[in-house]
């Protein structure tokens, strides 16, 4: 459940600029974007002597990362003003335990509502279990990440059966459930299978059993560099019964 202040934020900005566009928004609130200078940080949000600015970094030439940059620090502005952010690896992720603080973790989940509309998203997700061929859809509907798109569909799964894995290399980077039981140490903190010679697309039995019982359906999608997504879905096995084979 968020604040008054989140909803009311959200609520504002789907009804000021055209829908999902943080250039547009950026216009009607009178933000300029300076995205031309290489910076220490992923973007800034400065409010000075009457200015209102938001710098990107120029490093970064990914259309959709920095669509989610501008949105995030449009996040900052309308429910944190009062100071300035500077803000260092941005997340497209919404998981209060990833980020560094509350004031991030609100400019998260502001840039991906309003990016990727609840009432929606909901029509565009399967009453099945989610494949990132239907993220890719939805991915394409918006116009953000896989990434973006994969993190938010999951959270609003029908199916409410996948997990969805982060591996840089083969280590956990992050995940994301509908499932609120889920916590980061029930993750395997190594990924169980080579994610070097994996099938993009396999059923699998064996390798995720402490959090699924039976076959496994598995897809892998490779965002950027080193990292890996991992998107599962099957009959899943809770947590109390996991811990009890133990």
């Amino acid at each position: 459940m968020y604040s008054s202040a989140f909803q009311e934020a959200l609520t504002f900005a789907q009804q000021v600029s055209k829908p999902h566009s943080p250039y547009d928004l950026c216009r009607t609130l009178g933000i300029d974007i300076i995205s031309d200078k290489p910076l220490h940080k992923d973007g800034y949000l400065v409010c000075c002597d009457g200015r209102k600015l938001i710098f990107i970094n120029s490093l970064i030439q990914n259309l959709h990362r920095r669509k989610f940059i501008v949105s995030h620090e449009i996040g900052h502005f309308l429910l944190h003003r009062d100071s300035l952010y500077c803000c260092d690896n941005i997340l497209e992720i919404g998981t209060s335990s990833i980020n560094t603080s509350r004031q991030e973790y609100e400019a998260n989940k502001f840039a991906s509502e309003y990016l990727m509309p609840q009432d929606e998203l909901i029509p565009l997700i399967p009453s099945k279990s989610l494949r990132f061929l239907d993220i890719s859809k939805i991915a394409n509907y918006f116009d953000v990440s896989m990434t973006s798109a994969a993190l938010r569909s999951v959270k609003l799964s029908k199916s409410e059966d996948e997990i969805l894995i982060c591996y840089d290399g083969q280590r956990l980077k992050w995940f994301s459930s509908a499932d609120r039981t889920l916590n980061l140490d029930d993750i395997p903190s190594y990924c169980p299978i080579d994610l070097s010679t994996a099938p993009l697309c396999s059923d699998i039995t064996g390798a995720w059993d402490s959090l699924y019982y039976g076959p496994v359906h598995q897809e892998i999608f490779q965002p950027f560099r080193n990292q890996k997504l991992v998107l599962l879905s099957g009959n899943r096995t809770s947590m109390e019964e996991a811990y009890y084979e133990l």
